[in-house]
């Protein structure tokens, strides 16, 4: 089911003009992306995929580049909705993405979705959920949890490191 996902190309976009304004805030913040990171946040801002994963080794700048992300969709109308399996990795992602976005672990948003709670009703058609140590996910959980936000209209990007041990 994820992999069928990741062919979707009808979610959100964010122009390039957004996302080099929100590379040019980064770097005026003192946090200068290179052009991998660089590259990364223009391929998940202006894709349309509905999934779309990043795939790299622990320390090479995932998260941090997810903060340019999140600025460049939120300039552009849309809201960011952060995740991670645990709640340390959910804080660490929460203070990366800044105030732009929610963040909470992905166990939250379960409860959330069963309980009809606030968490659940920030996810819509602009949003954008950042799911960060994805490989770390079990996978019923996070076929659940993506699959009910790809019903809701989001689009789904999940970050990671192959070589992490899953759940």
């Amino acid at each position: 089911a994820l992999v069928e996902a990741a062919g979707r190309r009808d979610g959100h976009t964010v122009t390039p003009a957004h996302v080099g304004v929100a590379l040019a805030e980064s770097a005026a913040n003192g946090v200068t992306l290179n052009p991998g990171q660089a590259a990364l946040v223009e391929a998940m801002a202006t894709s349309g995929l509905r999934v779309q994963a990043a795939i790299a080794p622990a320390g090479s700048g995932k998260t941090t580049a997810m903060r340019a992300l999140a600025t460049a969709w939120t300039s552009s109308g849309g809201t960011v909705v952060g995740l991670a399996p645990s709640a340390a990795a959910a804080e660490q992602l929460r203070t990366q993405l800044g105030e732009a976005a929610v963040a909470d672990n992905l166990a939250k948003l379960a409860w959330a979705i069963a309980h009809h709670e606030p968490l659940a009703a920030a996810v819509g058609p602009d949003t954008l959920v950042i799911i960060d140590e994805a490989g770390m996910a079990d996978t019923l959980t996070l076929d659940h949890l993506v699959t009910w936000c790809l019903d809701q209209g989001a689009s789904v990007r999940l970050i990671g490191d192959d070589q992490q041990l899953g759940a």
